[in-house]
């Protein structure tokens, strides 16, 4: 999990792409702060990664407006972390998703600059799907090809000293019988669990999408989920 990047026994240069893997895109200065590491530092691990592999694992660019410059995995890089961590999976680059991924790390950061590291979980999307299929697993004892047949993958999961929520980042590209699909799901996935497990939280761009992903919501059957809207920000994890 990307927070622990920063205090385990891995070599810097692997701690690097394990940060930039747990993120799929990541700006550079928040890179720094889950490190710990100041410019300097940082700049000196990437120029020996870059040293010491003949083709990159790690490459950059500025965002379109230039104020920010940011780093994902090459499908090299993918590849050696998954052999360094014992993933067996098909290596997958976020280059089409920089905008996505980017939005919802800037959620965690958020809060890790506001409320500190203590007693925080973050589950990327991988890791929250796994964890909600786990939950979903211990609590009806259904067939995995019962439980693949409804899964939801969510964006990702916040663990704090306050409480435990599923998080969902909105890039307002989804349309209504979309977004209520979803709704759908995450009422059919999170029913069940206990409740302290049913809390979403979404994220979006902007009030007018923020109010009416809401008002979907409300029209939704009656249900025990808590589902809660918010515009990039402003959103609030507590219970």
């Amino acid at each position: 999990m990307i927070l622990e990047w920063r205090d385990n026994d891995f070599p810097p240069e692997q701690k690097l792409l394990g940060v930039v893997y747990d993120a799929g895109v990541i700006l550079r200065e928040d890179a720094q702060f889950l490190l710990a590491w100041n410019p300097s530092t940082f700049s000196k691990y990437v120029r020996r990664l870059r040293q010491a592999h003949s083709e990159p694992l790690l490459r950059g660019g500025w965002l379109m407006n230039r104020t920010a410059y940011a780093y994902f995995l090459t499908e090299a890089g993918v590849r050696y972390v998954h052999h360094m961590l014992g993933i067996d999976a098909k290596p997958i680059t976020m280059e089409a998703q920089w905008s996505h991924a980017l939005g919802l790390n800037a959620i965690l950061m958020r809060y890790l600059r506001k409320h500190g590291f203590d007693g925080v979980r973050w589950f990327n999307t991988r890791e929250a799907s796994d964890e909600l299929w786990f939950l979903r697993k211990l609590t009806t004892h259904a067939t995995d090809a019962d439980l693949r047949a409804t899964a939801i993958r969510p964006d990702a999961s916040l663990r704090t000293p306050l409480g435990f929520w599923w998080v969902e980042f909105d890039n307002a590209t989804e349309t209504s019988r979309q977004l209520w699909r979803k709704f759908q799901l995450y009422v059919t996935n999170l029913s069940e669990l206990d409740e302290s497990f049913r809390r979403v939280v979404w994220v979006t761009k902007n009030e007018a999408r923020r109010r009416s992903m809401e008002m979907i919501w409300a029209r939704m059957p009656s249900n025990d989920v808590n589902m809660r809207f918010f515009v990039e920000g402003e959103e609030d994890f507590r219970i």
